[in-house]
C-alpha cells in the first residue's frame, strides 16, 4: 500500500486540545480514488491521526524558530499493518498554522530528508501533504 494512506501526521504544540478536520482532495492517492476524511487531534506534546478508516498516534516536537516553522512526528502506535511498520519512526516535515487554517507537509516516517517548502503545484508533492481546519467544538 502506498505510504500516503497509511502515513502518520504533524502538529504543534501550540495546537494542544484542539481537533482538526480536513476532506483530503489534494493529498489523494495518484491514479484517482475517493476524498478520505483526516482527524488530527493534539492534546499536550501527543497526536492521533485518523485517516481512511486507520489511525496512528505518537508524541511530536516543534521549532517555530525555523522558516518554514519545523515539526518532528514520532509514532508510536498503528491500527494494522500498513502503519504499524512506521513505529518508532520519525516523519521530519514543515508545518504553517494561519488562524483556524493548518498547512501541514512531512516526509515518509524514517526518511532523512524534510521538505523546504509547500508546493506551488500539490500534485507534484513527494511526501504528504494536507490543508487541515479546526474542528468546530
Amino acid at each position: 500500500m502506498h505510504w500516503k494512506t497509511s502515513a502518520l501526521f504533524v502538529a504543534a504544540l501550540i495546537l494542544a486540545g484542539f481537533s482538526y478536520l480536513a476532506t483530503t482532495g489534494e493529498g489523494k492517492e495518484k491514479g484517482g480514488g475517493k476524498d478520505k476524511k483526516a482527524q488530527l487531534t493534539f492534546e499536550g506534546n501527543k497526536f492521533m491521526l485518523e485517516l481512511g478508516g486507520k489511525s496512528a498516534s505518537g508524541t511530536f516536537t516543534i521549532d517555530p524558530a525555523k522558516k518554514p516553522k519545523q515539526i518532528d512526528m514520532t509514532v508510536t502506535k498503528g491500527s494494522d499493518e500498513d502503519t504499524k511498520k512506521y513505529e518508532g519512526k520519525t516523519s521530519k516535515g514543515i508545518y504553517e498554522l494561519e488562524g483556524d487554517k493548518l498547512k501541514w507537509l512531512a516526509a515518509e516516517p524514517g526518511a532523512e530528508d524534510r521538505p523546504e517548502a509547500f508546493p506551488n503545484d500539490p500534485a507534484k508533492v513527494k511526501g504528504l501533504y494536507l490543508i487541515l481546519e479546526r474542528a468546530k467544538k
